[in-house]
């Protein structure tokens, strides 16, 4: 992502989270239905991205978590200043459902899979994908 960008994420980063209002209104839902194996879990709202896709010229970088954090705006300042000063992608694999991340408009690729040979066969796929090839 440019340097504007990632700014322009930095400066939306607050600790504080927002209520969930789906808990209230999804009853009333009819698409509505319970996670499971292809239906991801509700997560907190979600800052979508503004930036396309792939740059065809991104410098990607993976970054693996494997549980929700404990502090994820803090993570999240950390990866986005990381990211404006070395203007590189940042992609966050995700081998839990859900990060904390998610909130604040970083990538996150889930790793799913049954077994150990899936979630690696996953990984591989997002890698060549993002043409990652320094994971943290």
């Amino acid at each position: 992502m440019e340097t504007q960008r990632w700014t322009a994420l930095l400066s939306t980063i607050v600790p504080q989270v927002a209520d969930d209002l789906d808990g209230i209104a999804g009853c009333y839902d009819p698409r509505r239905s319970e996670p499971g194996r292809d239906v991801f879990p509700q997560i907190s709202a979600v800052l979508l991205p503004h930036a396309a896709l792939k740059r065809s010229d991104a410098v990607c970088v993976g970054i693996r978590v494997s549980a929700v954090l404990s502090d994820a705006a803090d993570y999240a300042m950390r990866l986005a200043a990381f990211a404006a000063e070395r203007n590189v992608e940042i992609i966050v694999l995700a081998e839990a459902d859900a990060t904390g991340l998610e909130r604040f408009g970083l990538r996150v690729e889930r790793i799913a899979g049954d077994g150990a040979e899936a979630r690696a066969r996953c990984e591989q796929q997002i890698r060549r994908f993002w043409n990652i090839d320094l994971v943290l």
